[in-house]
């Protein structure tokens, strides 16, 4: 993701809702009512990188960084969205915009959110950004991120999902691949829960490889000690061809402490073989205690018991 999917959100949205007028308690359901960028993004006590840092121990501050990187992204239209005013309200629906999206000025969007009571203390919001041709009805909308959050018993926990429907918009003739950030991109999938520990987050993320889809998934977990786990499965083409299936599972303790594994699908159709490529470990400074690579003997260092999982 780029930064100009960031930017072409804010630019629109700050334009739309410069002016924050009057609106009711009953608006503000809606806003209370959605999570904040910081309920789903992964939280790790890591130190500053250093040159002796352990190689997975640096891969894992780049998947965590990148996993945030992609839910701020996801999550800024709610940010924007949160505590202004409607521009059409209807029962327990709410509508933003539309408005003509200033990168292309052919098009525009809008914000729709609708608020179901499931019981007393339960609360589902469903919201969708949409896309159309200007002056094309309301059958030219097509939707481009979809969105539901289940709050129970606070307005800051519950669980929900999002999704950001790059094919369909794309389908629809919306120039979408003129973000480099979306270039190739099928489709981006959030799913979230943060209910009581531990507080979960997975995305997964496809793109077009010419005839092949790759796909990503991420999945975070976080206990209230502090320790937690990411794993990054990847399926797609190896360098000669071939399909491969790998992950890289970190897992740490609130002080930062911990141990990642690579693993790969070495043998074709037969993907109870993984084989473990990799292995780090690391101490609370981010240097190792152990490390492995696999058909190099004389690279392992360090003493397997130091690690902590």
């Amino acid at each position: 993701m780029s930064s100009r999917w960031l930017s072409l959100c804010t630019a629109l949205l700050s334009v739309v809702f410069g002016a924050c007028g009057n609106y009711s308690n009953d608006d503000l359901d809606f806003q209370l009512a959605l999570p904040e960028q910081g309920d789903m993004q992964a939280r790790m006590q890591l130190s500053v990188a250093r040159a002796d840092s352990a190689e997975y121990y640096r891969d894992t501050r780049t998947a965590v960084t990148t996993f945030n990187d992609l839910v701020g992204k996801l999550t800024a239209i709610i940010d924007l969205v949160r505590g202004q005013t409607p521009t059409g309200r209807s029962g327990d629906e709410r509508t933003w915009g539309p408005w003509v999206m200033d990168e292309q000025p052919s098009w525009e969007m809008r914000v729709v959110m609708q608020r179901t009571a499931l019981t007393a203390t339960a609360l589902q919001m469903d919201y969708w950004v949409q896309l159309r041709p200007v002056a094309s009805g309301d059958a030219g909308w097509v939707p481009f991120l979809i969105g539901v959050y289940v709050s129970d018993g606070g307005v800051q926990s519950g669980q929900g999902e999002i999704h950001l429907l790059v094919n369909e918009v794309r389908a629809a003739g919306y120039p979408i691949d003129q973000d480099p950030g979306l270039a190739g991109i099928v489709s981006i999938d959030v799913a979230y829960g943060n209910l009581g520990y531990p507080i979960t987050v997975e995305l997964g993320i496809s793109k077009q490889n010419g005839s092949v889809i790759e796909t990503g998934h991420y999945a975070y977990s976080e206990q209230q000690d502090g320790s937690g786990f990411m794993s990054f499965d990847w399926q797609g083409l190896s360098d000669n061809g071939l399909p491969i299936a790998a992950r890289m599972l970190a897992q740490w303790i609130g002080s930062g402490a911990g141990r990642a594994d690579l693993t790969a699908d070495l043998t074709p159709n037969q993907p109870d073989l993984s084989t473990v490529l990799g292995t780090d470990c690391w101490g609370v400074d981010s240097v190792s205690t152990y490390h492995y690579r696999l058909g190099k003997p004389d690279e392992t260092k360090g003493d397997p018991a130091s690690c902590l999982f």
